[in-house]
């Protein structure tokens, strides 16, 4: 009987185990676009050019400091390397979904894009993707 009291008391005092804190995917927020290769080429664009990822698949483009335009996104970041779906519904009535991996290291974000329709690529080589695009995070 002692027993099953101290074992009680000990259960009521003891502290309550809580879920591991949620942690947001690295990729999420502001970033700036500081590099743009697409098919080897040096692309150019325009200053203040970049895109914020916001949770529940919602990403913002900006074309320079004026143009914006609200894009989608998928993670699968359980692949090596970590993978992103990059999805436009503003184009028709079949949405454009470009397969693509994606690093985050530190303030960095590099994406490689796959061809649209094509397979996902397995490297950050330019000369091997699509397209690759570097960002770097914007602070606030």
């Amino acid at each position: 009987m002692n027993a099953l009291l101290a074992g009680l008391a000990l259960a009521v005092g003891a502290p309550n185990l809580k879920d591991a804190p949620k942690t947001d995917p690295p990729i999420l927020g502001e970033w700036r676009l500081v590099e743009w290769i697409q098919s080897g080429q040096q692309m150019a664009f325009r200053d203040g050019s970049g895109c914020e990822f916001l949770p529940g698949g919602k990403r913002v483009w900006r074309d320079g400091p004026d143009g914006t335009d609200e894009r989608q996104y998928k993670l699968h970041p359980k692949t090596t390397p970590a993978a992103i779906d990059l999805i436009r519904t503003d184009v028709g009535p079949q949405p454009q979904v470009y397969l693509c991996v994606y690093k985050v290291e530190a303030d960095k974000l590099v994406i490689a894009i796959g061809e649209l329709g094509g397979e996902r690529p397995k490297t950050f080589d330019a000369a091997a993707v699509t397209m690759l695009m570097t960002f770097k995070r914007v602070k606030k």
